[in-house]
């Protein structure tokens, strides 16, 4: 459960000085609210990120679906802010994604920390919250399959409570399909990279038509192929970079990456002699499979070796952007609409942000805004119920 941490406000006077705890059941029990109700009035100007530019049109969603969610939703026990966001700066370490389609949107970050400041009103205490998202052509989580993404593609696993969870009562739990605000579109669990629990996902999309593509077996090993050179560039690259100057330890490094290289391409051979007649099959792998999976002739689709009974319990899908909607996301209008909320059981602010959403915001209002805008033609959002 989280923590509701209100700091001891010190009030000082002329002659002594006391504190007051706020009692943590009464903060948990209150509700809180917003830090600023925004009311976004749309953009005024476009902006560029790398080679990316986000039109007005494109902006000015990210200022209603912000309005949206804070008028869907009223966070209770905890301090609630809303931020407008679009596809992250490509930097050091995030270069795989720059294969990404263009994405925008708006978040809120729910605080579960708090303390008074010095005019006794309660501020966040450390950046602990609870996350909320509405976005245009995102892909949910955090799990790209990085060593084959590349400017070209973004290929990613979406590990779920099938996979992930092995208690009925949460997977039941985690199962939101039959919610009637859910039940027309596709609605899933994933799980949080790095974290316990994991994130709900409503995708909707024009006559719910996924985006997302599984790749096949023999697209899986192209890619794999086509990640070998430049896996050796890389590594070649660093070598040279740690070791200025140092010909023997260059020497000695480049040939374990060379050696690294024929055992890769040796897998690789015997993964596509062991399928060459499967290769339309869906690719299954794990939940973030390697191009190092090649090595000591691993079998990249089941459970061991290539020498192995075949077994592909645990193993998942690998997917893509439709390449046909990719280029398209580009333009003033989304693709697909992607809602994402944190919750797993049992934190009651995850819950109660959790049930706003899926009995207050209007699924169906935003569905059909982008994709059958003649049925909300002149009309305003309105949330199901008032939060």
């Amino acid at each position: 459960m989280k923590r509701i941490l209100v700091q001891l406000v010190l009030a000082l006077t002329a002659t002594a000085s006391y504190a007051q705890l706020t009692a943590e059941q009464s903060i948990e029990d209150s509700m809180i609210g917003w830090m600023k109700i925004y009311n976004f009035k749309g953009a005024k100007a476009s902006i560029k990120v790398d080679d990316k530019t986000f039109s007005t049109a494109q902006l000015s969603i990210c200022d209603s679906f912000a309005n949206w969610m804070q008028a869907s939703y009223f966070p209770k026990g905890a301090l609630g802010d809303v931020k407008k966001s679009v596809s992250e700066k490509l930097g050091l370490y995030n270069q795989y994604t720059a294969g990404k389609p263009q994405y925008y949107g708006a978040y809120t970050k729910t605080y579960t920390e708090l303390k008074y400041n010095s005019s006794h009103k309660l501020v966040p205490f450390t950046n602990s919250n609870i996350w909320w998202g509405a976005f245009a052509n995102n892909i949910p989580g955090n799990w790209a399959v990085s060593d084959i993404c590349s400017a070209s593609g973004y290929y990613f696993t979406m590990p779920g409570a099938a996979t992930e969870e092995q208690d009925e009562k949460v997977k039941k739990i985690l199962d939101i399909s039959a919610n009637k605000n859910i039940k027309p579109y596709t609605s899933f669990w994933v799980k949080s990279l790095g974290f316990g629990g994991g994130v709900h996902h409503v995708l909707l999309c024009k006559d719910n038509k996924s985006p997302f593509i599984k790749l096949t077996k023999g697209e899986y090993l192209q890619l794999l192929e086509a990640a070998i050179p430049r896996y050796y560039e890389k590594e070649k690259k660093d070598i040279y970079e740690a070791n200025p100057g140092n010909q023997r330890s260059i020497d000695y490094l480049m040939n374990g990456v060379i050696e690294r290289i024929e055992r890769f391409k040796t897998g690789l051979k015997k993964n596509k002699e062991k399928y060459k007649n499967r290769m339309n099959e869906p690719a299954t792998t794990s939940a973030q499979p390697r191009l190092g999976d090649l090595d000591s002739e691993m079998d990249v689709f089941s459970n061991g070796y290539l020498t192995d009974k075949e077994s592909t319990s645990g193993r998942m899908p690998v997917y893509k952007v439709d390449e046909s909607l990719a280029a398209l996301c580009k333009t003033d209008k989304p693709q697909w609409i992607l809602i994402s909320w944190e919750y797993y059981v049992n934190d009651p602010i995850e819950k109660q942000q959790h049930e706003a959403i899926i009995n207050n915001f209007n699924f169906e209002y935003v569905y059909n805004f982008f994709f059958s805008p003649e049925k909300v033609s002149g009309q305003l959002y309105k949330p199901l119920h008032s939060p």
